[in-house]
C-alpha cells in the first residue's frame, strides 16, 4: 500500500519552529520539519511523548514501535514500512537529520488513528485521535434514535432511510423506573467514523428490559447520524412488584380495569372472526394515524388489515389475561397468546407466549395498540465481538 504525506508548500518552513498539538494538548521537545514539500516528526521522541516503546535492533538495523498492540517497524533510508505485518511503500526513503530518524506525520497518525490538521499561516500542526471529544454527541445520538428512528437521524448511506417519516414521540403514562445509557465499545475507523456497542437498560412500571445494540454511525454537515443498526442482545422480564400492582389496580378500580379486559377480548374475538371493521373499530387511533402518516406507500392500515385476512389464517387465543397498569389514556395487559396460522403451518398451540399488551383509551372505549413478546430473549453478542478487536 501507498501512503503520502501531508502536502504542504514547498517555501512553508519558517524561522520560528512548527508547533505540534496532540489532542488539544501542545507536545514540548518535539518539532515538525519540512523536507521536500513533506512534514515529518522525529519518530522515537514522538512515539515516547505518546507514551509508545521504541526499541533498535543492531543487528537486522530496524527500528521498532509497539503502536496499538501492533508492532511499527522502520529502516533508515528505506522507502518501506511494516505495519501490524502489512507492508506501506513510501513516496521517498524514511529521512534522518541529525543522526535521528523522522517519520511524515500523516503515516503515523494514519496508524495511530489520529486526524492531521496543518495551519501554515500559524505554523501549527493539530492531531486528533479519531473520535476525540465525540463521546457526548454521539450518546446524544444514539440516546434519541432509541425512542425515535426517524430519517433526520440516519445517514445519507442509512437503506431504511427511505422507508420510515419522522412521527410524533409518544409519551407514556406508565412510570419509567430506570432508563439508562451506556456505550459499551467504540471503534473509529475513520475522523467520521465509527462502529459503537450500546446497553440500553429500559425498565418500567410493566416491564423490564435489556438491550444491546451495534451502531454504524457517521458525520455529516457536522452531525453524527445513523449509517445502520442492529440488535445483538434482548431480555426482558416483570418488575418484582408485578403482582402487587396487579392487586392495586383491582382494589381500587374494579370495574375500570374489568372494562379494559372486555375491550381486548373483543378486539381478538373480531380479528379472529376477520371483521375488518370491527377489528379496526377497537384498534388504537393513534396506531392507526401513525400507520397511515408514515407509510411511505398509500396503503392504509384498513388496506393492510383486509389484505391479511385474504391471505393469512391468524388466530390468537388469549389467556390468564390481567391489568398491570391503569391510566386515564394508556392501560397494559399482561396476558398469554397462543397464536397459530395453517396458512404458516403453524397449528395451535405450537405457538404460546407472554405478552405485554398496551392499549389506549379513546372514543369512549378501551383500544388494541401494541403487544410485545416477553419471551422473546435473544443473546447474539458473542459473533459480533470480533468486530471491535
Amino acid at each position: 500500500m501507498t501512503v503520502s504525506a501531508v502536502p504542504v508548500h514547498a517555501n512553508a518552513a519558517a524561522a520560528k519552529p512548527i508547533q505540534l498539538y496532540v489532542n488539544n494538548k501542545k507536545l514540548t521537545g518535539i518539532e515538525p520539519v519540512i523536507k521536500s514539500g513533506v512534514m515529518y516528526v522525529p519518530f522515537r521522541k514522538f512515539l515516547n511523548a505518546l507514551g509508545y516503546k521504541v526499541t533498535y535492533d543492531s543487528t537486522t538495523k530496524n527500528i521498532m514501535g509497539i503502536v496499538d498492540g501492533a508492532e511499527l517497524i522502520i529502516w533508515a533510508g528505506w522507502d518501506t514500512i511494516e505495519y501490524d505485518e502489512s507492508e506501506y511503500y513510501l513516496n521517498d526513503p524514511i529521512v534522518e537529520i541529525n543522526h535521528e530518524i523522522y517519520i511524515p506525520i500523516r503515516l503515523i497518525a494514519y496508524f495511530m488513528k489520529y486526524s492531521v490538521n496543518y495551519e501554515q499561516r500559524k505554523q501549527t500542526v493539530y492531531l486528533l485521535r479519531y473520535g476525540y471529544g465525540q463521546e457526548k454527541a454521539i450518546l446524544e445520538l444514539v440516546t434519541k434514535f432509541y425512542h425515535n428512528p426517524g430519517p433526520s437521524l440516519m445517514a445519507s448511506d442509512n437503506l431504511a432511510a427511505g422507508y420510515v417519516r419522522e412521527y410524533e414521540q409518544w409519551v407514556s403514562e406508565i412510570p419509567v423506573t430506570n432508563f439508562t445509557v451506556k456505550i459499551n465499545l467504540m471503534k473509529f475507523t475513520a475522523a467520521d467514523k465509527a462502529m459503537i456497542w450500546v446497553t440500553y437498560i429500559d425498565n418500567t412500571k410493566v416491564l423490564d428490559s435489556r438491550r444491546e445494540t451495534i451502531y454504524k454511525v457517521r458525520k455529516e454537515s457536522g452531525e453524527w447520524k445513523v449509517s445502520n443498526s442492529g440488535d445483538v442482545f434482548l431480555h426482558m422480564n416483570l418488575p418484582d412488584d408485578i403482582d402487587e400492582s396487579v392487586k392495586q389496580i383491582r382494589m381500587a378500580r374494579n370495574k375500570e380495569q374489568e372494562t379494559v379486559l372486555a375491550d381486548l377480548r373483543t378486539y381478538f374475538k373480531a380479528y379472529n372472526e376477520e371483521n375488518v371493521e370491527r377489528t379496526l373499530q377497537y384498534t388504537s387511533p393513534s396506531f392507526i394515524k401513525n400507520w397511515n402518516a408514515n407509510m411511505t406507500t398509500s396503503e392504509s392500515w384498513r388496506d393492510n388489515l383486509k389484505t391479511h385476512f385474504e391471505l393469512r389464517e391468524s388466530r390468537y387465543k388469549l389467556s390468564k389475561e390481567r391489568v398491570v397498569f391503569l391510566g386515564e389514556k394508556e392501560a397494559a395487559v399482561h396476558a398469554t397468546l397462543e397464536w397459530s396460522d395453517v396458512t404458516m403451518d403453524v397449528a395451535e398451540g405450537e405457538y404460546k407466549f407472554e405478552a405485554i399488551i398496551y392499549m389506549e383509551y379513546a372514543n369512549s372505549q378501551w383500544n388494541y395498540d401494541v403487544e410485545i413478546n416477553i419471551d422473546g430473549d435473544y443473546d447474539e453478542s458473542e459473533a459480533y465481538k470480533e468486530l471491535f478487536h
